[in-house]
């Protein structure tokens, strides 16, 4: 009859050290999925500009006539104005951003946001006027980019 007993109290004892295990190893997966979520969020929601002064380098940038935001983000991140394409991609859908076809002039200390604002509405402080070229841009944020070809001959 002790067998019996001893027996049933292994068996529990396992039972309950199973169960222990399990939560343990639930606990650690909810952990990892946690700090992902977010470090994802992070990624997205986190305000900051890749120079931490505030006058930083000024670039030229350009967006053509049907650009996407892909396009642009891949662009921007080539000229060393960002560096998380998903964190733009995503800000500049939730801010429904329209995307004016332009020459701007965008500095390194400019945050995402800051930057999705001048595109979606540009004023002729953030537009560069470039001469010597076919090309003249418009300081319009309406009107699209006209080639001046009749000038040239």
């Amino acid at each position: 009859m002790k067998n019996n007993t001893l027996e049933k109290l292994s068996y529990l004892f396992l039972k309950i050290a199973k169960f222990f295990v399990k939560m343990a190893i639930f606990c650690v997966i909810i952990y990892f999925i946690g700090m992902q979520l977010f470090n994802l969020g992070h990624r997205l929601f986190y305000e900051r500009a890749l120079a931490s002064d505030e006058s930083g380098e000024e670039i030229v940038f350009e967006i053509k006539n049907g650009d996407t935001a892909d396009v642009i983000a891949n662009n921007l991140e080539k000229a060393g104005l960002i560096d998380d394409t998903l964190a733009f991609k995503f800000r500049a859908k939730i801010y429904k951003t329209n995307f004016t076809p332009n020459v701007y002039s965008l500095k390194t200390s400019m945050t995402i946001k800051n930057m999705l604002d001048i595109f979606d509405s540009p004023t002729s402080n953030d537009i560069i006027v470039t001469q010597g070229t076919d090309e003249v841009y418009q300081l319009s944020p309406e009107e699209d980019l006209v080639e001046d070809t009749e000038e040239t001959e």
